[in-house]
Protein backbone atom coordinates (compact mmCIF):
# COMPACT_ATOMS: atom_id res chain seq x y z
CA UNK A 1 0.00 0.00 0.00
CA UNK A 2 1.59 3.33 -0.99
CA UNK A 3 1.16 6.54 1.02
CA UNK A 4 -1.97 7.86 -0.66
CA UNK A 5 -3.26 4.62 0.01
CA UNK A 6 -2.39 4.78 3.61
CA UNK A 7 -3.82 8.15 4.03
CA UNK A 8 -7.26 7.44 2.27
CA UNK A 9 -7.56 4.44 4.94
CA UNK A 10 -6.40 6.68 8.14
CA UNK A 11 -8.77 9.46 6.85
CA UNK A 12 -11.86 6.30 6.00
CA UNK A 13 -10.90 5.03 9.45
CA UNK A 14 -11.51 7.87 11.39
CA UNK A 15 -14.74 9.19 9.67
CA UNK A 16 -16.32 6.08 11.50
CA UNK A 17 -18.02 5.99 14.57
CA UNK A 18 -15.47 3.14 16.19
CA UNK A 19 -12.22 5.22 15.95
CA UNK A 20 -10.89 4.58 19.34
CA UNK A 21 -8.15 6.56 21.22
CA UNK A 22 -5.85 3.99 20.79
CA UNK A 23 -6.93 4.25 17.21
CA UNK A 24 -5.54 8.09 17.23
CA UNK A 25 -2.34 7.27 18.46
CA UNK A 26 -1.43 4.86 16.00
CA UNK A 27 -2.48 7.88 13.99
CA UNK A 28 -0.08 10.04 15.16
CA UNK A 29 2.76 7.47 15.21
CA UNK A 30 1.63 7.26 11.42
CA UNK A 31 2.17 11.40 10.72
CA UNK A 32 5.11 11.81 13.03
CA UNK A 33 7.20 8.89 10.79
CA UNK A 34 7.76 11.06 7.90
CA UNK A 35 6.90 14.40 6.57
CA UNK A 36 5.26 12.99 3.30
CA UNK A 37 2.72 10.86 5.55
CA UNK A 38 1.82 14.58 7.42
CA UNK A 39 2.06 16.36 4.02
CA UNK A 40 -0.25 13.94 1.83
CA UNK A 41 -2.89 13.66 4.12
CA UNK A 42 -2.85 17.31 4.38
CA UNK A 43 -3.74 17.26 0.85
CA UNK A 44 -5.96 14.60 0.70
CA UNK A 45 -8.46 16.61 3.34
CA UNK A 46 -7.68 19.74 1.58
CA UNK A 47 -9.58 17.84 -1.57
CA UNK A 48 -11.89 16.07 0.20
CA UNK A 49 -12.97 20.03 1.29
CA UNK A 50 -13.07 21.32 -2.33
CA UNK A 51 -15.29 18.51 -2.89
CA UNK A 52 -17.83 19.75 -0.43
CA UNK A 53 -17.93 22.97 -2.61
CA UNK A 54 -20.07 21.22 -5.19
CA UNK A 55 -22.88 21.01 -2.30
CA UNK A 56 -22.76 24.20 -1.70
CA UNK A 57 -25.01 27.28 -2.58
CA UNK A 58 -22.76 29.20 -4.97
CA UNK A 59 -21.92 32.66 -2.68
CA UNK A 60 -20.59 30.19 -0.42
CA UNK A 61 -18.31 28.44 -2.94
CA UNK A 62 -17.25 31.69 -4.31
CA UNK A 63 -16.27 32.69 -1.01
CA UNK A 64 -14.93 29.42 0.17
CA UNK A 65 -12.61 29.49 -3.37
CA UNK A 66 -10.75 32.70 -2.00
CA UNK A 67 -8.86 30.91 0.46
CA UNK A 68 -8.57 27.58 -1.44
CA UNK A 69 -4.94 26.68 -2.37
CA UNK A 70 -4.40 23.34 -5.08
CA UNK A 71 -3.00 20.54 -3.70
CA UNK A 72 1.08 20.25 -3.80
CA UNK A 73 1.40 16.32 -4.62
CA UNK A 74 -0.06 15.22 -8.13
CA UNK A 75 -3.67 16.77 -8.35
CA UNK A 76 -4.80 13.67 -10.43
CA UNK A 77 -3.61 10.78 -7.83
CA UNK A 78 -5.44 12.58 -4.95
CA UNK A 79 -8.38 12.96 -6.60
CA UNK A 80 -8.58 9.48 -7.43
CA UNK A 81 -7.54 8.71 -4.25
CA UNK A 82 -10.46 10.91 -3.01
CA UNK A 83 -12.72 9.42 -5.10
CA UNK A 84 -11.98 5.81 -3.43
CA UNK A 85 -12.58 7.38 -0.04
CA UNK A 86 -15.94 8.42 -0.73
CA UNK A 87 -16.45 4.75 -1.44
CA UNK A 88 -14.21 3.41 1.69
CA UNK A 89 -16.28 5.75 4.24
CA UNK A 90 -19.67 4.45 2.40
CA UNK A 91 -18.45 0.84 3.49
CA UNK A 92 -16.96 1.49 6.58
CA UNK A 93 -19.82 2.78 7.43
CA UNK A 94 -21.83 -0.15 6.35
CA UNK A 95 -19.14 -2.71 7.77
CA UNK A 96 -19.58 -0.87 11.51
CA UNK A 97 -23.39 -1.58 11.36
CA UNK A 98 -21.88 -5.70 10.93
CA UNK A 99 -22.05 -7.19 14.37
CA UNK A 100 -18.87 -9.22 14.60
CA UNK A 101 -18.25 -11.78 17.56
CA UNK A 102 -15.26 -10.95 19.44
CA UNK A 103 -14.39 -14.85 20.02
CA UNK A 104 -15.59 -17.87 17.66
CA UNK A 105 -15.40 -21.65 18.02
CA UNK A 106 -16.41 -24.33 16.13
CA UNK A 107 -15.79 -27.76 17.49
CA UNK A 108 -16.66 -31.03 17.40
CA UNK A 109 -16.49 -34.68 19.13
CA UNK A 110 -15.93 -37.98 17.04
CA UNK A 111 -17.89 -41.45 17.74
CA UNK A 112 -16.47 -42.87 21.04
CA UNK A 113 -15.21 -39.46 22.45
CA UNK A 114 -16.67 -37.03 24.85
CA UNK A 115 -15.15 -33.39 24.38
CA UNK A 116 -14.24 -31.14 26.75
CA UNK A 117 -14.59 -26.91 25.93
CA UNK A 118 -13.20 -23.98 27.74
CA UNK A 119 -14.64 -20.60 26.50
CA UNK A 120 -13.26 -17.32 27.33
CA UNK A 121 -15.37 -16.44 29.88
CA UNK A 122 -14.76 -19.60 32.45
CA UNK A 123 -17.91 -21.43 30.70
CA UNK A 124 -18.13 -24.94 30.11
CA UNK A 125 -19.32 -26.97 27.40
CA UNK A 126 -18.70 -30.68 27.13
CA UNK A 127 -20.20 -32.66 23.89
CA UNK A 128 -21.85 -36.12 23.52
CA UNK A 129 -20.39 -38.23 20.88
CA UNK A 130 -20.94 -37.38 17.81
CA UNK A 131 -22.09 -33.51 18.41
CA UNK A 132 -20.97 -30.48 17.57
CA UNK A 133 -21.19 -26.72 18.15
CA UNK A 134 -20.36 -23.50 17.20
CA UNK A 135 -19.82 -20.54 19.54
CA UNK A 136 -19.77 -17.25 19.09
CA UNK A 137 -19.68 -14.45 21.84
CA UNK A 138 -20.82 -10.49 21.03
CA UNK A 139 -20.89 -7.74 22.65
CA UNK A 140 -23.99 -8.23 24.04
CA UNK A 141 -24.77 -11.69 24.26
CA UNK A 142 -22.99 -15.29 23.61
CA UNK A 143 -24.50 -17.09 20.92
CA UNK A 144 -24.20 -21.55 20.30
CA UNK A 145 -25.25 -23.27 17.56
CA UNK A 146 -26.08 -26.70 18.36
CA UNK A 147 -25.26 -28.09 15.30
CA UNK A 148 -26.51 -32.01 16.33
CA UNK A 149 -26.07 -34.09 18.60
CA UNK A 150 -26.27 -33.51 22.62
CA UNK A 151 -24.01 -31.01 24.63
CA UNK A 152 -24.41 -29.99 28.67
CA UNK A 153 -23.29 -26.39 29.40
CA UNK A 154 -22.12 -24.77 32.65
CA UNK A 155 -22.36 -21.06 32.29
CA UNK A 156 -20.95 -18.19 34.24
CA UNK A 157 -23.34 -15.59 34.99
CA UNK A 158 -23.34 -12.49 33.07
CA UNK A 159 -26.52 -10.01 33.03
CA UNK A 160 -25.37 -7.92 30.45
CA UNK A 161 -24.30 -10.81 27.81
CA UNK A 162 -27.49 -14.01 27.53
CA UNK A 163 -25.97 -17.02 26.99
CA UNK A 164 -28.62 -18.48 23.56
CA UNK A 165 -28.54 -21.41 22.62
CA UNK A 166 -29.90 -22.29 18.90
CA UNK A 167 -30.87 -26.15 18.53
CA UNK A 168 -32.80 -26.74 15.37
CA UNK A 169 -35.79 -24.75 15.76
CA UNK A 170 -35.75 -24.06 18.98
CA UNK A 171 -34.07 -21.90 21.30
CA UNK A 172 -32.57 -22.13 25.13
CA UNK A 173 -31.54 -18.29 26.78
CA UNK A 174 -29.71 -18.48 30.06
CA UNK A 175 -27.57 -16.06 31.85
CA UNK A 176 -25.99 -18.71 34.08
CA UNK A 177 -26.60 -21.99 34.86
CA UNK A 178 -25.74 -25.60 34.22
CA UNK A 179 -28.36 -27.47 31.70
CA UNK A 180 -28.64 -30.17 29.43
CA UNK A 181 -29.36 -29.88 25.82
CA UNK A 182 -29.94 -33.10 23.54
CA UNK A 183 -31.37 -32.29 19.63
CA UNK A 184 -32.48 -35.54 18.07
CA UNK A 185 -33.84 -35.93 14.15
CA UNK A 186 -38.15 -35.24 15.83
CA UNK A 187 -36.74 -33.87 18.95
CA UNK A 188 -35.15 -31.32 21.40
CA UNK A 189 -34.66 -32.60 25.16
CA UNK A 190 -33.86 -29.85 27.54
CA UNK A 191 -32.95 -30.56 31.42
CA UNK A 192 -31.75 -27.94 33.98
CA UNK A 193 -29.31 -29.37 36.73
CA UNK A 194 -28.91 -25.96 38.16
CA UNK A 195 -30.56 -22.22 37.74
CA UNK A 196 -33.17 -21.64 35.38
CA UNK A 197 -33.47 -21.61 31.47
CA UNK A 198 -36.21 -20.48 29.02
CA UNK A 199 -36.71 -22.67 26.45
CA UNK A 200 -38.38 -21.59 23.04
CA UNK A 201 -39.15 -24.93 20.98
CA UNK A 202 -40.20 -22.38 17.29
CA UNK A 203 -43.22 -23.66 16.99
CA UNK A 204 -46.63 -21.79 17.15
CA UNK A 205 -47.84 -25.02 18.97
CA UNK A 206 -45.46 -25.38 22.08
CA UNK A 207 -45.63 -22.24 24.02
CA UNK A 208 -42.02 -20.88 25.50
CA UNK A 209 -41.32 -22.75 28.94
CA UNK A 210 -39.28 -21.59 32.16
CA UNK A 211 -37.57 -24.41 33.71
CA UNK A 212 -35.56 -24.15 37.11
CA UNK A 213 -33.23 -27.11 38.56
CA UNK A 214 -34.50 -31.11 38.29
CA UNK A 215 -37.33 -29.76 35.26
CA UNK A 216 -37.16 -31.16 31.79
CA UNK A 217 -39.56 -30.35 28.81
CA UNK A 218 -39.55 -32.41 25.67
CA UNK A 219 -40.27 -31.09 22.49
CA UNK A 220 -41.72 -33.23 19.86
CA UNK A 221 -41.66 -31.45 16.37
CA UNK A 222 -43.44 -34.78 14.95
CA UNK A 223 -46.51 -34.41 17.18
CA UNK A 224 -46.38 -30.70 17.74
CA UNK A 225 -46.74 -30.86 21.73
CA UNK A 226 -44.02 -30.82 24.21
CA UNK A 227 -44.16 -32.90 28.14
CA UNK A 228 -42.68 -31.52 31.37
CA UNK A 229 -41.00 -33.39 33.16
CA UNK A 230 -38.77 -33.97 36.23
CA UNK A 231 -35.26 -35.76 36.61
CA UNK A 232 -33.01 -36.74 39.78
CA UNK A 233 -29.94 -34.70 39.89
CA UNK A 234 -27.87 -37.97 38.97
CA UNK A 235 -30.15 -37.93 35.61
CA UNK A 236 -29.05 -34.68 34.07
CA UNK A 237 -26.57 -35.34 31.44
CA UNK A 238 -25.26 -39.00 33.38
CA UNK A 239 -23.39 -39.59 30.09
CA UNK A 240 -20.91 -37.37 31.63
CA UNK A 241 -19.15 -40.10 33.83
CA UNK A 242 -20.14 -42.65 31.12
CA UNK A 243 -23.13 -44.31 32.21
CA UNK A 244 -26.02 -43.55 30.63
CA UNK A 245 -29.22 -43.55 32.90
CA UNK A 246 -32.64 -43.51 31.42
CA UNK A 247 -36.01 -43.80 33.45
CA UNK A 248 -39.37 -44.71 31.75
CA UNK A 249 -37.46 -43.52 28.21
CA UNK A 250 -39.38 -44.66 25.11
CA UNK A 251 -37.24 -47.10 23.44
CA UNK A 252 -37.34 -45.05 19.88
CA UNK A 253 -35.94 -42.23 21.33
CA UNK A 254 -33.13 -44.82 23.76
CA UNK A 255 -32.18 -46.27 20.59
CA UNK A 256 -31.58 -42.67 18.64
CA UNK A 257 -29.11 -42.28 21.71
CA UNK A 258 -27.48 -45.44 21.39
CA UNK A 259 -26.76 -44.97 17.78
CA UNK A 260 -24.75 -41.97 18.60
CA UNK A 261 -22.57 -44.40 20.87
CA UNK A 262 -22.30 -47.33 18.64
CA UNK A 263 -21.54 -44.99 15.65
CA UNK A 264 -24.34 -46.97 13.90
CA UNK A 265 -27.85 -46.64 12.77
CA UNK A 266 -29.65 -48.77 15.28
CA UNK A 267 -33.30 -48.69 13.37
CA UNK A 268 -36.67 -50.36 14.76
CA UNK A 269 -38.33 -52.66 11.96
CA UNK A 270 -41.65 -52.55 13.81
CA UNK A 271 -42.80 -49.38 14.64
CA UNK A 272 -45.13 -50.65 17.28
CA UNK A 273 -42.19 -50.50 19.42
CA UNK A 274 -41.59 -47.05 19.13
CA UNK A 275 -43.33 -46.36 22.62
CA UNK A 276 -42.07 -49.17 24.62
CA UNK A 277 -40.55 -47.85 27.79
CA UNK A 278 -37.36 -48.83 29.55
CA UNK A 279 -35.63 -48.09 32.68
CA UNK A 280 -32.04 -48.54 33.96
CA UNK A 281 -28.14 -47.10 32.20
CA UNK A 282 -26.21 -48.27 30.14
CA UNK A 283 -22.34 -47.75 29.28
CA UNK A 284 -21.68 -45.24 26.77
CA UNK A 285 -18.39 -46.96 25.68
CA UNK A 286 -19.83 -50.54 25.60
CA UNK A 287 -23.61 -50.05 23.56
CA UNK A 288 -22.94 -53.59 22.67
CA UNK A 289 -23.41 -54.81 25.65
CA UNK A 290 -26.36 -52.77 25.94
CA UNK A 291 -27.73 -54.67 22.80
CA UNK A 292 -27.37 -58.22 23.92
CA UNK A 293 -29.45 -57.49 27.45
CA UNK A 294 -31.73 -56.24 25.44
CA UNK A 295 -33.92 -59.25 24.30
CA UNK A 296 -34.01 -59.81 27.80
CA UNK A 297 -35.82 -56.86 28.63
CA UNK A 298 -38.12 -56.88 25.95
CA UNK A 299 -39.83 -59.25 23.71
CA UNK A 300 -37.53 -58.58 20.32
CA UNK A 301 -34.83 -59.76 18.67
CA UNK A 302 -31.24 -57.82 17.35
CA UNK A 303 -29.82 -57.94 14.04
CA UNK A 304 -26.49 -56.44 13.62
CA UNK A 305 -25.50 -56.23 9.27
CA UNK A 306 -22.51 -56.42 7.69
CA UNK A 307 -21.64 -52.72 7.93
CA UNK A 308 -22.94 -53.11 11.73
CA UNK A 309 -25.99 -51.46 11.45
CA UNK A 310 -28.64 -52.95 13.29
CA UNK A 311 -32.32 -53.41 13.45
CA UNK A 312 -34.35 -54.29 16.47
CA UNK A 313 -37.52 -56.11 15.51
CA UNK A 314 -40.44 -57.91 17.29
CA UNK A 315 -40.76 -61.70 18.53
Amino acid sequence: MDIEEQAADWFARRRGERFSAADELLFQQWLRASPVHAQTFADLELLWDDMDLMHMQPATAQRRQTVTTLPRRNPRRLLAIAAGVVLMVGLLSVTLLVDRPQFELTAQSEAGQLRELALVDGSQITLNMGSSVNVRYFDDRREVTLRGGEAFFSVVPDSQRPFVISAGSGQVTVVGTRFNVRLGEQLLDVAVEQGKVTVDAGSARMPSVLLSAGEVVQADYQSGQQQLSRLEPDEVASWRSGQLIFHDRPLAQLLQELSRYLGKPVALADPGLAERRLSGSLDIYQPHTFLSSLPLLLPVRVDTATDGSVSISAL
